[in-house]
């Protein structure tokens, strides 16, 4: 009877031993899972960040080209500032900018009308020197 008693405790045992190892491998295949959506979830962050600082370095390399003809816009309501006659004192005052800022939008515009006057034959004429201003070459 003993030996009867012996493969009892056994066969209890084993079907513990299976239940927990059963336990176990559900605990392992939800945990599986669930690190399965923790890193597909941290892969979408990434890509996220990474798209939008893409999409950012495009919008501010977009911003700076817009920003540059803007700019030369400026620079040319400046010319045709200069080109009424006023100084270059006056415009700084007007614009709220330095002088040097004015002086350096009238020599460069000078300089570009120079050559567009000669390339038309020398027929152009540089009125820089017609508009009553101080003209301080640097």
């Amino acid at each position: 009877m003993a030996g009867k008693a012996r493969n009892s405790v056994i066969v209890q045992a084993r079907r513990k031993t299976e239940e927990l190892a059963a336990k176990r491998r559900e605990r392992e295949t939800t945990l599986q899972a669930l690190a399965t959506d923790y890193h597909a979830a941290q892969m979408t962050a990434e890509r996220l960040v990474l798209d939008a600082e893409r999409e950012a370095a495009e919008l501010i390399a977009k911003a700076k080209r817009d920003a540059e003809a803007t700019g030369e816009a400026a620079k040319v309501t400046v010319r045709k500032m200069l080109d009424t006659g006023e100084t270059r004192q006056g415009i700084a005052e007007l614009l709220d900018v330095s002088v040097s800022f004015v002086r350096g939008i009238d020599i460069a515009t000078a300089k570009t009308k120079k050559t567009d006057a000669a390339g038309d034959g020398g027929q152009g004429a540089d009125v820089s020197e017609e508009r009553g201003g101080v003209r301080v070459d640097a």
